[in-house]
């Protein structure tokens, strides 16, 4: 009888005070500075070119990811109308060639079209190890250069330092803002 005293009361004191919980483990990157970069981005055509056609943000879930996690293959897309979207400001993100953002590094900024598929020049397709998008801008990445095959799920910042099936065999990506 104590105890459910006790622990009645101990409940109570938590309800009353609050607690505040705080996440660990996420390590979000810094994008005013972690760029290494001094604000300076990368000109988009010594990186990258656009290739296919425009497509809407998939519809669902978009994944946060935190350290350690990497990224998974999407098994289900369905679009969502892109018009009725409020303007946003144009997409950023930062890849580098060893994991956790670190190593030779670009940071893409804006990036070229909104939905349309990117794919990688010939250094950086067997080169990246970390791929981050901005807050506010949403990535798929593909082991296909055209953004036809080996998709993963849509993810956003901080991104992932470790790309897992996508280590240094990222042929091209999506991105939305």
């Amino acid at each position: 009888m104590q105890a459910k005293i006790f622990l009645s009361s101990l409940l109570a004191t938590f309800l009353a005070v609050g607690v505040i919980a705080t996440p660990t483990g996420a390590v979000a990157r810094d994008i005013g500075s972690s760029h290494s970069l001094d604000g300076i981005a990368t000109p988009f055509k010594d990186v990258a070119t656009d290739v296919g056609a425009k497509k809407p943000l998939p519809n669902g879930l978009i994944i946060t990811p935190k350290a350690g996690d990497v990224p998974v293959v999407s098994t289900s897309v369905k679009a969502r109308d892109l018009e009725s979207l409020e303007k946003r400001t144009r997409g950023c993100l930062f890849v580098s060639a060893n994991s956790n953002f670190g190593g030779n590094s670009a940071y893409l900024c804006p990036l070229a079209t909104n939905g349309g598929c990117t794919s990688w020049s010939t250094y950086w397709k067997s080169n990246i190890s970390s791929f981050g998008p901005d807050p506010g801008t949403t990535c798929q990445i593909y082991t296909s250069t055209d953004c036809s095959s080996g998709g993963s799920g849509a993810f956003g910042y901080p991104g992932y330092g470790d790309l897992g099936t996508w280590n240094d065999n990222m042929g091209s990506f999506r991105c939305w803002w």
